[in-house]
């Protein structure tokens, strides 16, 4: 039996807080550490220069399952970096060669539906800057 949204057991981070979907972050696995990935739009602006493409392009892209190791190792370890705990200073300097390499150790396919709902996130708007979900205007 499937458990509610709200019953569902939070995944502990590598930094041991667990992700805030209110904010569009989720989790990732590798090599046994399960990491927060949050798409804050530093993150993103971060993510499109390197990689020379558009959050749309790399949404289809991930979509497609057709990003090279060198660009999820980009993309993971900016969004890792981004979720980092405020005294997490490992994961906050994650490097992306190696976060390719744990990707290429554990498998693309855990990677790939993160990375696809992060960027439907990402693109449908309603967050802030650092990634907080807005509020909701109200009518009455």
């Amino acid at each position: 039996m499937a458990r509610a949204p709200s019953q569902r057991r939070s995944r502990k981070t590598a930094a041991g807080a667990p992700a805030n979907t209110a904010r569009g972050e989720h989790t990732l696995t590798l090599a046994g550490k399960t990491y927060r990935l949050r798409p804050s739009f530093e993150a993103t602006m971060a993510i499109e220069d390197e990689t020379g493409l558009s959050l749309h392009e790399l949404f289809r892209k991930a979509n497609a399952m057709a990003l090279p190791y060198s660009e999820l190792g980009v993309i993971c370890a900016a969004y890792i970096r981004a979720g980092a705990g405020e005294d997490d200073k490992m994961t906050a300097q994650v490097d992306a060669s190696r976060i390719a390499e744990l990707i290429y150790e554990e498998g693309t396919t855990g990677v790939y539906p993160v990375l696809t709902l992060l960027f439907a996130d990402a693109i449908s708007g309603g967050r802030t800057a650092s990634g907080e979900a807005r509020a909701v205007a109200t009518t009455t």
